[in-house]
């Protein structure tokens, strides 16, 4: 037997990197646990995390830099909102970059670039049935990321991907009522898509767009607020 003590799980566990703080944060605003004007108090969040206030101040750096993630000098650190307006104005950039995104896609697309979609589409499935709510805004947000991926344009594929998560900063929508429980959309595009025909493919995003648009509401009432350690310990967290 090794001649070594075994040391609690407080003292093994390794502290988190700023990539995975980063990450960890990211996925809470993209899955709409962290509402748009909460406070992202530099120690809170280093008590919480057990790394230094420096680590958080440059996760909070790179949050603003993609724009989930507000700045105010002498005030701190705020997760970003977006106004009605301001998140119509998204979703019709949306709408015109994905178009040719798929254009692009249904020239090239491989069988196993369909499977591992097919597969994430099955995944939002499971989620919505076993309503998990935020997977499902993960996951559905994740197809069209996947999609762009897999486009030639890279310039078309860095912008959709700094485009889409910025959805999640508009005033709240009930997931629920979306197209996204009501009728597998996402499996009609990819079909389009496997089938060749990609304008058949671009007015089926665009319908599926639409729908989510229509269901943003300025006067949605925001969930009852939650302390922002509370909602973070509520998270499966990425690390161990």
């Amino acid at each position: 037997m090794p001649d070594v003590l075994q040391r609690s799980d407080s003292e093994t566990k390794a502290k988190p990197s700023e990539d995975v703080i980063y990450a960890e944060l990211y996925n809470a605003i993209c899955e709409r646990q962290l509402l748009p004007d909460t406070k992202l108090g530099e120690a809170m969040l280093a008590e919480h995390y057990g790394v230094s206030r420096t680590i958080i101040r440059q996760v909070l750096l790179r949050l603003s830099g993609d724009y989930l993630v507000k700045l105010e000098p002498n005030r701190g650190a705020f997760v970003a909102r977006l106004s009605l307006d301001e998140a119509k104005q998204i979703y019709a950039a949306w709408r015109l970059v994905e178009a040719e995104i798929i254009r692009d896609v249904t020239l090239s697309i491989t069988s196993e670039q369909i499977a591992s979609l097919r597969a994430l589409i099955a995944s939002e499935r499971k989620a919505c049935e076993e309503e998990d709510y935020p997977l499902l805004t993960r996951l559905s947000t994740q197809f069209h990321l996947q999609l762009a991926d897999l486009c030639s344009n890279q310039f078309l594929s860095r912008f959709l991907k700094e485009l889409i998560p910025q959805t999640s900063l508009a005033y709240f929508y009930d997931v629920r009522k979306m197209p996204l429980c009501t009728e597998d959309e996402h499996s009609i595009i990819l079909n389009y898509i496997e089938a060749g025909e990609d304008e058949s493919a671009v007015a089926a995003a665009t319908q599926h767009l639409d729908g989510i648009e229509a269901a943003l509401n300025a006067r949605a009432s925001l969930e009852q607020k939650v302390s922002l350690v509370d909602k973070l310990k509520s998270r499966v967290p990425s690390f161990s």
